[in-house]
């Protein structure tokens, strides 16, 4: 009889083949296969987000002294010596008017001319050094207005004015001051790039500071076509009012003399400045003649009003107010012309007697200092450009016409 094995008992070594098998298979890719773990190099841990500060923001660990920063070294160093220029001139002006009889007359009416800017005093007896436009309004009058940075006021005397360099000397007359002064001896090397800053008065506003860097050098920029040549560029801030003052490095060593900016609808930061190379020279030689201890330069051979009678035949003599009144026009001044030469370069073109130069080139001329000094050096076949006013008398009234008139030099 054949013994046969319970079925319970095939069931278990059924079960327990299959489990020796999945064993097998599992040792199996293990040795042969590496794990997804091994082959991966573990991932770094994902950084914290930044948050804003939540409430209160905590204070600096300490306090910071805000007086070491260079620039509020630098201005606390040299504003002192900082002044505004105040400069006036009366000009007068002509209303047409009707009488009870109603003829017409001309009623004079003052009216005042203003302009702004800053000066640097370079000695402790009150000298002053500025731009030559800043007091250009002052000439005849030789006084301008100068208010010192704590406020202080006085009238300072124009010295000399160079129209040329664009610089002025001016001198307060008061010996029982010491004043706050820059020894123009500290002086930067004006290097591209290096920050600078310009002190003075923008639009009135006394110790006003702005900063930029020298943008460039040995610029060149036209005004009333008068060329001014070798200026530093710089971004600083440069606006009218600021002219004369200093622009300085952050060792508070002279960089230059504001000058003028570029103005346009698209440019922004573009200034000039007179370098020191050209004003210390100028200022030391203009402070030496003015104390005495050197002779004054020798005056031009031939002046330009010489030029003009020499090159262009013509005879000129400034416009008073009252002639002005007496020949019915309404201009501020210019220069009338009381002689042509027969057979010059006037004569041909046209120019008569009694005609009025407001203008040469592109410069304003209101009276003889006006005049281009480069006419100076005007030479044969050299063209030059004349502004004219022409007055033509119908009746009781005179009509004056404006007209340009191109001369070439004999």
């Amino acid at each position: 009889m054949k013994s046969r094995l319970p079925f319970y008992a095939l069931i278990g070594l059924f079960t327990l083949a299959l489990d020796q098998a999945g064993h097998g298979q599992t040792n199996s890719a293990i040795s042969t296969q590496p794990s997804a773990q091994t082959a991966q190099s573990p991932t770094p841990p994902l950084p914290q987000a930044v948050t804003a500060p939540q409430g209160k923001v905590s204070p600096p660990s300490g306090p910071i002294d805000l007086s070491t920063e260079p620039i509020v070294r630098v201005v606390a160093n040299v504003l002192p010596a900082v002044v505004n220029i105040n400069a006036q001139k009366t000009v007068p002006q002509y209303i047409a008017k009707y009488d009870q009889y109603f003829r017409l007359y001309r009623e004079p009416v003052n009216r005042t001319e203003q302009s702004i800017g800053s000066g640097l005093i370079i000695s402790p007896d009150g000298y002053i050094l500025t731009n030559a436009h800043v007091v250009e309004l002052a000439d005849q009058e030789k006084l301008v207005n100068i208010t010192l940075s704590t406020g202080s006021k006085y009238t300072a005397q124009i010295v000399t004015s160079d129209e040329d360099a664009d610089l002025a000397l001016l001198k307060i007359d008061d010996k029982s001051v010491q004043f706050p002064y820059f020894d123009l001896s500290y002086t930067s090397p004006n290097l591209l790039g290096e920050t600078v800053v310009a002190l003075g008065s923008p639009e009135g506003y006394q110790n006003s500071v702005s900063h930029g860097i020298l943008s460039a050098k040995d610029r060149s920029f036209t005004v009333e076509d008068h060329v001014y040549n070798n200026l530093i560029q710089t971004d600083a801030a440069i606006n009218p009012g600021n002219s004369g003052g200093p622009l300085v490095d952050l060792n508070g060593s002279l960089v230059g003399i504001n000058s003028a900016k570029l103005a346009g609808e698209a440019i922004e930061n573009i200034g000039f400045a007179i370098p020191h190379e050209v004003v210390v020279p100028w200022a030391n030689d203009a402070l030496a003649v003015a104390k005495g201890l050197k002779p004054a330069g020798a005056a031009p051979l031939v002046s330009s009003l010489q030029a003009m009678h020499q090159r262009l035949g013509l005879s000129l003599k400034t416009l008073t107010a009252d002639e002005a009144e007496q020949m019915n026009v309404d201009i501020p001044g210019g220069l009338v012309i009381t002689h042509v030469e027969d057979g010059s370069p006037a004569a041909d073109a046209g120019i008569r007697e009694g005609m009025i130069v407001i203008g040469v080139g592109n410069r304003r001329v209101l009276e003889e200092k006006n005049l281009p000094h480069e006419l100076q050096q005007l030479k044969p076949g050299k063209r030059v450009l004349l502004q004219l006013i022409t007055i033509q008398s119908v009746g009781i009234i005179n009509l004056q016409r404006g007209v340009s008139v191109l001369l070439t030099a004999r």
